[in-house]
């Protein structure tokens, strides 16, 4: 299987023009506010099912075509989700900061567990099995930067549905969640721009989930700097822009994807973590100042 690059491009939202471990962007706007929405969501308890059971999922207006559906099934200490998607598209047309697809579990009191990310495939379709430790829970989709964010933007596309044969369907909860708010006055580097799709090369599958775990490496250390972790989380940011180094320096994307693919998703949790780090240091300042 082979995807035009130019699709690829397209799908990661374009290059950007960001060194790994180049200097932070005074002038860049923060991709996240430090302020949140409200959502409400259908949730079903599986704790006591014996039997797998099933969902619906439906494309939200932001993405009202795509679809897909999942069997859930309820074992000791976790519950199991198989789910597939269909007509997704391409993250990058909700804005050049959404490069993937994030499944995300959501508690009746609010709480959110990712579960995994969604890398579809040449027609759109994706599958993904993952485990929660939510007993009852809905499900959703979101558009997301990278795979390891914290917490779901507010770009959900698909929301569980639950169908009339659904086990468990008498015990709905309304779960309200917080989300991330969409930025729409993103300051980001987008060059080049991708060739057109008829005379672009082709890259395989496995090309494919390199390049878009290399971007979402790339994409999570610019949100780091742009939330100042080179001087709150100085460490954590270094080694994230180590990691990516050492996996674009990496020959041959195709025959070493897996390698690449692993360093890459190494970087991106690190400089989740150096945002984070940064994100709890600056809020304590203010409380710090106050006291003094």
């Amino acid at each position: 299987m082979r995807l035009s690059l130019s699709l690829i491009l397209l799908v990661l939202s374009m290059k950007l023009a960001l060194a790994a471990d180049g200097p932070a962007r005074s002038d860049a706007t923060p991709l996240y506010r430090v302020t949140v929405i409200q959502r409400s969501l259908q949730a079903v308890n599986y704790g006591h099912r014996s039997m797998p059971t099933n969902l619906d999922f439906r494309g939200t207006v932001l993405s009202p075509k795509s679809h897909g559906s999942a069997v859930v099934e309820a074992k000791p200490g976790a519950v199991i989700v198989r789910a597939k998607f269909g007509n997704l598209g391409p993250a990058g047309r909700f804005g050049a900061q959404y490069l993937t697809y994030v499944l995300w579990a959501v508690s009746p009191d609010g709480q959110t567990d990712r579960l995994g990310e969604i890398i579809t495939d040449h027609r759109d379709a994706a599958k993904i099995e993952v485990t929660t430790s939510y007993q009852a829970f809905g499900l959703m989709v979101t558009a997301e930067p990278y795979y390891t964010v914290s917490k779901p933007s507010s770009v959900v596309v698909l929301e569980n549905i639950v169908r009339p044969d659904t086990v468990g369907s008498t015990e709905l909860i309304s779960a309200k969640y917080s989300l991330l708010p969409r930025d729409e006055n993103v300051v980001l580097d987008v060059t080049p721009r991708p060739p057109a799709v008829d005379t672009a090369p082709q890259v395989s599958q496995k090309e494919y989930e390199a390049l878009l775990a290399l971007y979402q490496a790339r994409n999570a250390i610019q949100i780091a700097q742009s939330e100042r972790a080179e001087t709150y989380a100085g460490p954590a940011l270094q080694k994230a822009a180590l990691l990516l180094r050492q996996a674009e320096q990496i020959p041959d994307r195709k025959n070493n994807s897996s390698r690449i693919v692993m360093l890459a998703r190494q970087a991106t949790q690190a400089a989740e973590d150096a945002r984070s780090i940064a994100a709890v240091e600056q809020s304590r300042k203010p409380a710090e100042t106050a006291s003094q």
